[in-house]
């Protein structure tokens, strides 16, 4: 929220603007709706506020100030990347029910961008898996933290501290990121995967196991070998 907001503008302007910019109204109406949205994310007075420049609001205001200029015009889908880095976590909780009551009384869905996997697990229904620009599983979020199918999956949820966890001992994926640079005809996740095989250097094709789709060719194989003649299951 520090960067995106404009410091030359007041925050009440800034909202006001997206709601101009989408749609054929006047500026007195912009305005009206801009403190509408102000005071749904819960900033306190925002008729008072609307003329406040952004450097007058703490963290969690600003980052209410940018909720409510993506929801003024009432979108069908938010794209919300990393709506808490940067604050503490009380305030994240805040902002996290801040968003899913707006958006649940909007009818509107959320595309949530985010590296805190307890996050996903408070907040999402669904969950896509991304390595390296690369989908490789997307699952029920209950399922993927029960059941993870891709072995990067596997291995990022094993790197999560749990009071289990022996001091010291905290599991690391083992390698470095690909250079996205140059072509990557195989699977991106090949060279740091313990259960690599030859047929890795091709592309996986996504297979369904129950609800989660998954992109790996230690899976498939596994699934083939299930659907051969006199398979034992």
């Amino acid at each position: 929220p520090a960067t995106s907001l404009d410091p030359t503008f007041s925050v009440g302007t800034q909202v006001a603007e997206t709601v101009r910019a989408h749609r054929d109204v006047d500026r007195a109406t912009a305005r009206s709706r801009a403190v509408e949205m102000m005071s749904e994310v819960g900033i306190p007075d925002a008729a008072s506020r609307y003329a406040d420049p952004p450097h007058r609001f703490s963290g969690g205001m600003r980052q209410r100030v940018v909720i409510a200029a993506a929801l003024a015009n009432q979108p069908s889908v938010l794209i919300a990347d990393e709506p808490t880095t940067a604050l503490d976590v009380t305030i994240q909780a805040q902002i996290l029910r801040l968003i899913a009551t707006l958006c649940r009384d909007q009818d509107t869905a959320v595309l949530l961008i985010t590296h805190d996997l307890g996050v996903v697990a408070q907040v999402c229904d669904r969950v896509g898996v991304m390595y390296a620009g690369q989908l490789v599983e997307e699952a029920p979020v209950e399922r993927l933290f029960e059941s993870p199918q891709h072995p990067y999956t596997r291995a990022l949820l094993s790197a999560l501290p749990t009071t289990q966890t022996h001091p010291g001992k905290l599991a690391v994926i083992p390698g470095h990121v690909p250079d996205l640079s140059g072509p990557l005809p195989g699977c991106r996740f090949l060279d740091r995967c313990p259960r690599r095989r030859v047929e890795c250097r091709n592309r996986p094709r996504p297979e369904t196991v129950a609800t989660t789709t998954v992109s790996c060719w230690d899976v498939t194989a596994r699934l083939d070998a299930e659907e051969a003649p006199g398979a034992v299951r």
